[in-house]
């Protein structure tokens, strides 16, 4: 049978977090796992009135076949509720995507090369790690620092990329609350990758899930909105804004690479429903979207405070244990001492019944093996409490058992 297969899907692998979800999916277990957003922040009254209204007086248009570019209704809404953001992108640069992973699938298959350098960070979305690895990609990873990609360390990949005779093709980046991190890049990195990327004259593949989640500090201008030449194409997402159900996306680019994106959409599946994208063009013009991200901002915020303070109350103090502390997003990113393997814990942590996603999953050089990703966005404050109280039950068992082995050893 294997003589069937392209050599392509032979390369592919399965997603290690959703393999992990599945076996999270018994009520009693806890999961800081999937990167869900809380199905309590979907507008759904709002959603089922305009359904009912487009299904019953609209549905000669939202049942039908659409434009492979998307509805011109959902990017002009989007594209006026850009403008208030700071952002200035005509209609002609969008493209609606069945949610952003098929924009990253698109940008795999119009750009990518086998052998190609992709920049990445270590760690990085395990998304765009499959999608970039199925069109093979050779994927370079940038270590994080605390505001964002060590543009240092990119440089010195670049030179060694350009003195290996390997041709560069851009830097994928998740600049507001990364997945699986909850780093930001700062300002000024954003302004000197820009710098990096015209002078080098390579793309910047910016991901932009959840900028709109920002609940503490500053916000910051996207690389995209800082972009003169049209070298950043940028991925905006639904999702997390919402519903994940809808599977809407916007990939904006130059409308110079805008033709072979639509050609490559049309041979993936023609167009994007147009009724979901006719549910979000009409929340966008009947509703107020930012009265409604602020209620998404509170509900976050509120768990993602419930997690530090837990954090604090309940893992070991002294053991070179650190987490992130994001202003934004659904995700903080915890280091473990060295020695201490998350995939190897994985299963100590499933008999308290508690989850979580293993580091190495999100780093393309197979590090990050004392790490993982907790999600904090689909669990109540009352069970992220009794969560982490569990984790850090293992946690202090497996330094324990460290201790005990090297101590043997």
């Amino acid at each position: 049978m294997n003589r069937f297969f392209s050599k392509r899907a032979a390369g592919a692998k399965r997603s290690a977090i959703r393999e992990l979800l599945k076996l999270t999916e018994k009520p009693e277990i806890i999961s800081f796992a999937g990167g869900l957003p809380d199905p309590e922040t979907f507008p759904r009254e709002e959603l089922a009135q305009i359904a009912a209204d487009e299904l019953r007086n609209h549905y000669e248009n939202v049942l039908q076949y659409g434009a492979s570019e998307g509805s011109l209704t959902l990017r002009k809404a989007v594209s006026r509720w850009f403008k208030t953001h700071g952002l200035e992108v005509s209609v002609d640069e969008m493209l609606v995507t069945t949610a952003s992973q098929q924009g990253l699938d698109l940008i795999g298959k119009a750009l990518v090369d086998p052998g190609d350098v992709v920049f990445c960070g270590l760690p990085t979305y395990l998304g765009a790690i499959q999608a970039f690895r199925l069109f093979q990609a050779d994927l370079v990873g940038v270590p994080l620092e605390e505001d964002g990609m060590d543009l240092n360390v990119l440089e010195k990949k670049i030179a060694q990329a350009k003195a290996d005779g390997k041709r560069i093709k851009g830097v994928y980046v998740i600049p507001d609350f990364q997945n699986p991190t909850g780093i930001t890049m700062s300002r000024e990195k954003r302004i000197r990758l820009l710098e990096i990327a015209r002078r080098e004259d390579f793309l910047i593949f910016e991901d932009d899930p959840y900028g709109q989640l920002r609940f503490a500090g500053e916000r910051i201008p996207s690389i995209r909105s800082m972009d003169t030449d049209g070298r950043v194409i940028l991925l905006f997402t639904l999702s997390k804004v919402l519903s994940a159900g809808l599977r809407l996306a916007i990939l904006i680019a130059d409308t110079r690479f805008m033709d072979v994106f639509v050609r490559m959409k049309q041979a993936s599946d023609l167009c994007t429903s147009k009724l979901t994208q006719h549910l979000a063009a009409r929340f966008f013009l009947d509703y107020d979207m930012e009265a409604h991200l602020d209620l998404l901002r509170r509900r976050y915020r509120a768990k993602r405070d419930a997690m530090l303070a837990a954090l604090s109350r309940y893992m070991p103090e002294d053991e070179g244990i650190t987490w992130t502390r994001p202003d934004g997003g659904l995700f903080l990113w915890v280091r473990l001492p060295e020695g201490i393997d998350t995939e190897e814990m994985f299963p100590r942590a499933l008999e308290k019944k508690v989850a979580y996603v293993i580091g190495s999953a999100f780093y393309v050089d197979g590090s990050g093996r004392n790490e993982m990703r907790l999600c904090y966005s689909v669990v109540t404050e009352e069970k992220i409490e009794e969560g982490i109280k569990r984790l850090s039950e293992v946690v202090r068992e497996e330094l324990a058992r460290s201790r005990i082995g090297g101590f043997v050893g």
